[in-house]
């Protein structure tokens, strides 16, 4: 259990008290711990938040390197849910005034100019199997939650592993080997190479041009459509971070039960009518939620979560203070800058082997699979091994985050993307903004900032006025999910895996509002540092 210790301070009459939502694991591999509030300074409103934090298999090369996203919350359920936001940093940039990395001297400080939040990561090039740091400190702006001096608050530290997808060209497309893969032309099946951020003309050229290709999706364009992908938009050339695993459903819990409004956690109650319909284990979901206010939880905290809307993955990005994804920089995280080949997976390569077999009688988060060569997880394949054995309800879904990769695989069999991200094919297919039309188009890149909608009737829905779904009715915030779609393939795809492939785009403008057994989804985050 994580340990925690109170802090009482009384100045002014200040009274903060340390509590911490679920268990240690926040994300694959990455440990909380001891958090506590530290110095105060009345005059400024901020108090230090004092925590430790490790994980497992950091590097930093030339090319990019992995970071910890790291967010605050203070919040009291008794008050008002307008008193729920993320708190603010004091200071942005690199290491800057009032953060300390803590007892680790080779890792830094990352600040964005927002200062939701921070990225620790390491400081000089090398890789470390396992990175560990005691009393890290942000200082933060309590006021800028909502609180004064005489309130009584709870501290919640969120981490998320992520990757640094560098700035650089990419190309999109695979020669028109995948469903609706982008090409240069009616007659030119090369992909699009994305050399800037700048607006991008898409029309029916004959060769090396931008040429859309549709799927039929309803309000999809039509292959060949004249349209302009706005500079605003983001094209995936700029640099940004993703999301090393797919979202968790121990990440799930901890939002859900972190949300102070209980018609907030109604409105994304994984086990409701409109999602698994059920408290039980079903395709390998183990979230069970209950009770007035709504608590949720979970057996299997490692596990990608599935059952999510894009008004869910939406609610969970939005209080992250990350964004979703648009399909372009999917793509790029994906395949990197490297020239595409014809049908390849995140991988790189063609060759793909599906898991059938886990290690073990119990999943707890350390298991294997043991089917030689296993890097994905899809064909809809009944396991065995694990939790699987004897239990149909845990036979079919997806799998734990990382579990392909081990000290000896390499890219192609860990199943990872070319900067490091994983499961970007099959395991669940993941949500993010379309291209294929002009509600996606209309994105840019705004994040979340840790405050949901408090609307009657809406309580909890991300409020990001330029995301997919938004409301036109002001304070509904994101109720439906034109703009959005899905890439990357699942579990119960088949096909020989072709729903997998990179630049697959079979559901790339699919902008359904339903909770599917085969939907997850990740974020990312826009980087404006050096």
């Amino acid at each position: 259990m994580k340990k925690t210790r109170k802090t009482y301070i009384f100045n002014f009459f200040l009274f903060l008290c340390i509590f911490i939502f679920g268990s240690d694991v926040f994300a694959n591999n990455l440990t909380i711990s001891n958090v506590s509030l530290e110095y105060r300074n009345p005059s400024l409103d901020t108090v230090i938040v004092e925590f430790d934090a490790s994980w497992e298999n950091s590097w930093r090369t030339k090319v990019n390197h992995d970071a910890i996203w790291f967010t605050v919350r203070l919040y009291n359920p008794s008050v008002t849910p307008t008193n729920k936001s993320l708190c603010q940093a004091t200071a942005s940039g690199l290491n800057p005034n009032g953060t300390s990395v803590g007892s680790n001297s080779g890792l830094e400080i990352y600040v964005p100019s927002d200062k939701n939040g921070l990225f620790l990561r390491p400081s000089s090039y090398g890789v470390n199997s396992s990175v560990s740091s005691s009393n890290i400190r942000l200082t933060i702006d309590y006021a800028s939650c909502g609180f004064g001096d005489n309130d009584s608050v709870y501290a919640h530290v969120l981490g998320i592993e992520m990757v640094y997808i560098p700035e650089g060209a990419f190309y999109v497309g695979d020669y028109d080997t995948s469903t609706a893969a982008l090409d240069q032309g009616a007659a030119d099946s090369d992909p699009w190479h994305i050399t800037s951020e700048s607006a991008l003309g898409v029309s029916n050229s004959a060769s090396n041009g931008y040429r859309y290709v549709s799927n039929g999706h309803i309000d999809e364009d039509s292959t060949g459509a004249t349209f302009t992908i706005p500079a605003t938009f983001p094209k995936g050339y700029g640099d940004f971070y993703a999301m090393k695993y797919e979202i968790t459903e121990g990440q799930w819990v901890e939002f859900i039960n972190s949300l102070p409004s209980h018609a907030a956690r109604v409105s994304h109650d994984l086990t409701d009518t409109s999602h698994k319909n059920t408290d039980t284990v079903q395709f390998r979901n183990t979230v069970s939620c209950s009770g007035t206010p709504l608590i949720c939880s979970s057996s299997r905290p490692a596990r990608a979560l599935s059952y999510l809307s894009w008004m869910d993955l939406s609610a969970f990005l939005d209080w992250a203070a990350l964004r979703p994804m648009t399909e372009l920089e999917f793509e790029k995280m994906a395949r990197g800058p490297v020239l595409a080949e014809a049908g390849e997976f995140a991988w790189g390569t063609t060759n793909i082997i599906a898991a059938t077999t886990i290690s073990g009688s119990a999943e707890e988060g350390t298991e294997a699979t043991t089917n030689l060569g296993a890097n994905a997880r899809y064909n809809n394949l009944t396991l065995t091994g694990g939790d699987a054995n004897g239990t149909p309800e845990y036979s079919q879904g997806p799998l734990r985050l990382g579990i392909f990769a081990t000290s000896s695989t390499t890219r192609e069999t860990s199943g990872a993307g070319y900067y490091g991200v994983m499961e970007l094919s099959g395991n669940q297919r993941e949500g993010g903004v379309t291209i294929g039309n002009a509600t996606g188009r209309g994105f840019t890149g705004s994040h979340g900032d840790g405050v949901l909608s408090i609307e009657a009737g809406y309580e909890g829905n991300a409020d990001e006025t330029d995301w997919p779904g938004i409301d036109g009715i002001a304070g509904r915030g994101v109720t439906g999910a034109a703009g959005s779609g899905f890439r990357g393939g699942a579990w119960d795809d088949q096909l020989s895996g072709a729903r997998l492939r990179i630049s697959d785009r079979y559901d790339a403008a699919n902008a359904s509002t339903a909770a599917y057994n085969n939907a997850g989804g990740r974020g990312v985050r826009t980087y404006e540092g050096n």
